[in-house]
Parts: structure tokens; C-alpha cells; sequence
């Protein structure tokens, strides 16, 4: 049975005969905190005047009429079927003075729970565990979302999981309020499950075989109907350089009698060539400009490739690889990759070719790639030019979050961990025996106020039979744009009897970043770096310094200004100019 319950209403209205141009509204609610203040804003008529000009008199007295309705209006959605309102509306000068105090009292409790799943879904792990996982129990407040929310996973589900013949028989909240108590009912029949038929590919052109699209699906003829296993194989050849659409045609307007629905794949190719050209500018490269060619489509196996060229004022190289999907395209390839590059910097002059191959695996977190590449360099040393060969193993793990590239760019969150570790032994086509592990990581932390976190750091080191035969590239250096701030690029490291920076053995840096925006796209940061590339033991360089940093369409743009403690080898003042993304 239900019952109405009503609560004295205290209204004192002090209101002058006629209005001014210059009267405003200043409203006040006591009594309540948020969730509850915001709802009841949302619901209070004069609560849009609040600060502004006062309406009409008449207009007025009646939005204030109905304050103490739609403030219960409010509350019930929480739960609250008992509150005690008074409201108040008195002239003080020229401003409207509009009061309400609430006492919301205590929330209806839930006394009753009769919920009913019929169906194929009565069984289904989804629908028993959205059961579960309801807030929704006996004795507990009622909230209307939380009604409102299982009512919506059962049609979700329903949708997702291929019951489309799925009908709400039942669904009402009763609320007794002489009792004060609540009750749900909720009788959600869920019909016959839909399964899912043979995957059929349809492409604008012949572009690639059915085998080859055949391993980008996990659907098999006559499983359970699965929305999530569509949008999967829709996202996987989204994500290709193949395809420029991919719709799925899988209506259970077209299941058979045994509710079977045959999954239609349509696949319209991407230009088979794309072409990148880019310009920029940075303090430890200089000028520079690059460009590139993809070519999307060798055959109808997959394979592709991509060849970029780099043109700047200390170095300059071209590099490409040839890449062939594996058995599990989506996971896993196949590669060939050549290089020729150049590095004339002050502290780094070498010409080095490289020829190699590498298997790469993603298991969902890491980045796997193992490679195989021979490596020759002719680098600069105190008594001349020597040139060093190298058949070079590597192992390389990376994580990266989060995934998605355009997320990478300024993400508020995010972390990168990358492991390394090449070598080379003398007694296999190598001039020298060397190990090389390598860690890498930064992380990004946003706070309330937006203001982010930035650390990273590096730390690697080298076990090497004959150093001077390790060649430049694969020595380590520090300072510069992205290392140590306050110092040029690779300026921090073992020096000859010249004062030549020649490299190290070993490396341990770090840098930590504070930034604080004060505009949409606009941010200054404090930095402070630390690092050494070193021999024997560190001897470390720090700087520190003040950033402007723009989010520019292109990606961030960061102006540090950095000052070295340790000079030489720093600068009291150095610019420094990068662009890139974050992670």
C-alpha cells in the first residue's frame, strides 16, 4: 500500500510591491553536501537567476512557489522520501535573498528484491555475475541508479551476447511510504541465444587472399554470438595499413531457422603508396628534414615496406625495412631491415652500414623483438680512423601506456619501460666481445589541478674484451635535449688525452619535471637532470632549469632553458628545442 507524506512547509516572504532594474537573485541551500547540493541546483528554479538579474515579481514568488517540489524531486533519486524543507524569499536592498534549508532525513531502505531472468540467460556466467556484482541487496538504501544501471547491463548484455529476442517483462520501483520502505521488481526474459556462422571477406579489389584475411579472426562457424568478437575483427584490419574501411554486416535479420547468422566483412583497400615528409628543428640535431615512402601492399601474403631518409646538420642516414606477417599478423612479423647513416657532431663522427633481420611478438603488453643484424662502423679515434665489424644479437622489450598512439602525444597518465640487450662475440664475425644491457622508463603523473609529474630515467653498462674496438654508436654519451638539460648534445662522457668526449662503458641518468599549465594549450615547467656516461665510477652532471611548452597541432613543443652546475662541460644558459610526443 502506498502513502503520501507530507512535511510543514515554512515560507516567510518579505517582498516589495514593484521591482528596480537594478534587483539580482542570491540563493543559499543548507543542509546537504554533494552529490545532493549539485541535484537539488539542477532542480531548483531560482537557482539559474542565482547572481543575476531578478526576474519579474510575479515570476518570482512563482519559481519559489515550487522550490520545495522539485527540491523532494531531488532527493529522490537518492533515496530520500523524508525530508524537512524550509524556504524563505525576503527583499534586502536591491537583492532577492532566496533561502532553503534541507534535512534530507534517512535514505528508504530496500526491503523487498524480486528480480526474475528467464531465458537461455539464466545460465549465462555474464547475467549471473551482473547479479552478483549489483548493488542492489535487501536492506540496504535504494538508489534509483542503481535500478536504473542493472536494468541497463541486462540490455546491454542482452545486445552483446546475441539474445535479441530479449523483452523487460517486468520493471518497477514501489515505494511505501507509510512503511517507509522499498521494493524492486524486475522480470527480464532474455529469449534464445543467436550464434555466430562462417566469416565471409568482400573487398572493393582483389587485394589479399583468403588465407591470409582468414588469420585475422577468431570466429568460429557456430560459436555463441559475441558483439565483442566482431569489434575485434573489425578493429584488427581497422588497424592495418590495408584497409581505409571495414564495415561488418552481422544482422540477425539474416540468421537462419537454427538462429545462425553468417558475418559479412566488407574491405575497401587503401592507395597501395603513401608518402611522409617532414621538417623540424632541434638544438642537438639541428635543422632537419625527412621523408619517407610506404608501400602498403607487396602481395597478397601482406608483406610491406618502408624506406625513410634523414637529412640534418650532424647527421644524416637512410633506413628501411621489409616486413612479413606471421602466422598471427596481429601479433606477430617478420623483418629485414638495412641502414646507412652518418654522425658528424662535435663529440661523435662515424659512418656506419647496417644489414639485418628481427621476429617481433606483441603479447598484449610487451613488445618483443628479437634481431640479428651486422653492423659495420668506421668511427674516430685519438690515433686515427678505425673501423670495427660486428654481428650483433639483440633482445628488446617495450611497454608502452597507454597504447594508442594519439593518447602518447600529452597523456595526462602514462607510463614507458623499455629492456635491452645486444652483444657480440669475437669467435662469430665480430672484431670484439661485448654485452650490453640497457633499462629505460618515464612516467607521467597528472594531478587535481592538471598540473603533471614527469620522470624518467636511464641506467645501462657494458662488459667489453677490447673497448677501443667498440664502436661509437655503441658507447654511451649523455647531455643534451632529451638526457641531461644545461648541457650539448653528448658532451658528458670519458674523454682522451685531447679533451675529446670518447664515450663510456657504463651510463646512469635521471630527470624529474614539474609542469603547471595556464592556458588551454600553454605550460611552464621546473626540471632538474642528473646523469654521467662513464668508465670506472660516475661522476655526475647536473642541470636544472625553466621550460614554456606549447601543444601545438603537430604535437607538444618544449622550450627549456637550462643551466649546468658543472662547466666545464655545460653552459651557464643553454636553449633547448624539442618536438615530440610525450611517450
Amino acid at each position: 500500500m502506498l502513502a503520501l507524506l507530507t512535511t510543514p512547509l515554512t515560507a516567510t516572504v518579505n517582498a516589495a510591491a514593484e521591482q528596480t532594474a537594478e534587483q539580482t537573485v542570491e540563493v543559499s541551500i543548507s543542509g546537504v553536501e554533494d552529490p545532493l547540493l549539485n541535484n537539488i541546483k539542477g532542480f531548483l528554479p531560482l537557482y539559474g537567476f542565482d547572481g543575476e538579474a531578478a526576474p519579474s515579481v510575479s515570476r518570482l514568488h512563482y519559481l519559489h512557489s515550487k522550490s520545495e517540489e522539485k527540491i523532494r524531486e531531488a532527493l529522490t533519486p537518492y533515496g530520500y522520501y523524508r525530508p524537512l524543507i524550509s524556504t524563505s524569499l525576503e527583499l534586502d536592498g536591491d537583492t532577492w535573498q532566496a533561502g532553503y534549508e534541507v534535512e534530507p532525513g534517512d535514505p528508504i531502505p530496500l526491503a523487498e528484491l524480486d528480480i526474475r531472468l528467464t531465458g537461455e540467460a539464466e545460465n549465462d556466467p555474464a547475467f549471473i555475475q551482473a547479479l552478483e556484482e549489483s548493488p542492489l541487496k535487501v536492506g540496504k538504501p535504494l538508489l534509483h541508479e542503481d535500478y536504473e544501471a542493472l536494468k541497463r547491463t541486462f540490455q546491454v548484455l542482452a545486445s552483446g551476447r546475441g539474445y535479441f529476442d530479449a523483452a523487460m517483462k517486468e520493471s518497477e520501483l514501489r515505494i511505501n511510504l507509510q512503511d517507509y520502505e522499498a521494493a524492486v521488481v524486475l522480470h527480464f526474459d532474455s529469449g534464445q541465444r543467436y550464434f555466430l556462422g562462417d566469416v565471409s571477406f568482400n573487398q572493393n579489389k582483389p587485394w589479399l587472399s583468403e588465407d591470409m584475411l582468414a588469420r585475422y579472426s577468431d570466429i568460429e562457424a557456430g560459436q555463441p554470438y559475441l558483439a565483442e568478437d566482431l569489434q575485434q575483427l573489425q578493429s584488427d584490419l581497422s588497424n592495418t595499413e590495408y584497409y581505409s574501411e571495414v564495415t561488418l554486416d552481422a544482422s540477425p535479420d539474416s540468421a537462419d531457422a537454427g538462429r545462425i547468422i553468417p558475418v559479412g566483412v566488407n574491405l575497401t583497400a587503401r592507395n597501395p603508396t603513401r608518402y611522409t615528409f617532414g621538417a623540424g628543428y632541434g638544438t642537438d640535431t639541428g635543422a632537419r628534414i625527412k621523408g619517407g615512402i610506404t608501400g602498403r601492399r607487396v602481395n597478397d601474403s601482406g608483406h610491406h615496406y618502408t624506406v625513410e631518409a634523414l637529412l640534418a646538420e650532424l647527421k644524416y642516414g637512410i633506413a628501411g625495412e621489409y616486413v612479413i606477417p606471421g602466422a598471427d599478423p596481429r601479433t606477430d612479423a617478420w623483418g629485414l631491415r638495412g641502414s646507412l647513416e652518418d654522425e658528424h657532431s662535435d663529440n661523435q663522427d662515424y659512418r656506419a652500414a647496417s644489414i639485418g633481420g628481427y621476429f617481433r611478438h606483441s603479447d598484449g603488453l610487451w613488445m618483443k623483438t628479437y634481431s640479428l643484424d651486422y653492423r659495420v662502423e668506421r668511427y674516430e679515434q685519438t690515433d686515427g680512423d678505425e673501423t670495427s665489424s660486428l654481428l650483433i644479437p639483440g633482445i628488446e622489450w617495450t611497454r608502452t601506456f597507454p597504447g594508442d598512439m594519439d593518447e602518447r602525444i600529452y597523456p595526462t597518465y602514462g607510463t614507458m619501460v623499455r629492456l635491452s640487450l645486444r652483444g657480440a662475440s669475437e669467435e662469430i664475425l665480430s672484431d670484439t666481445s661485448f654485452v650490453q644491457p640497457q633499462i629505460d622508463a618515464k612516467w607521467i603523473y597528472s594531478f587535481a589541478n592538471r598540473t603533471r609529474l614527469i620522470a624518467r630515467g636511464s641506467a645501462g653498462t657494458t662488459s667489453v674484451s677490447d673497448f677501443d674496438q667498440l664502436p661509437t654508436s655503441l658507447r654511451f654519451f649523455t647531455g643534451g635535449d632529451t638526457s641531461v638539460r644545461g648541457y650539448e648534445y653528448s658532451v658528458i662522457g670519458p674523454t682522451d688525452d685531447d679533451g675529446d668526449v670518447v664515450g663510456g662503458k657504463h651510463l646512469l641518468e635521471a630527470g624529474l619535471e614539474y609542469e603547471v599549465p595556464f592556458a588551454e594549450k600553454w605550460s611552464v615547467a621546473a626540471f632538474y637532470d642528473a646523469g654521467d656516461a662513464f668508465n670506472d665510477s660516475p661522476d655526475y652532471k647536473t642541470g636544472a632549469g625553466l621550460g614554456l611548452h606549447w601543444l601545438s597541432p603537430i604535437g607538444p613543443i618544449r622550450f627549456d632553458l637550462g643551466h649546468a652546475f658543472d662547466d666545464p662541460p655545460g653552459n651557464k644558459l643553454r636553449l633547448h628545442l624539442t618536438i615530440g610526443a610525450d611517450l
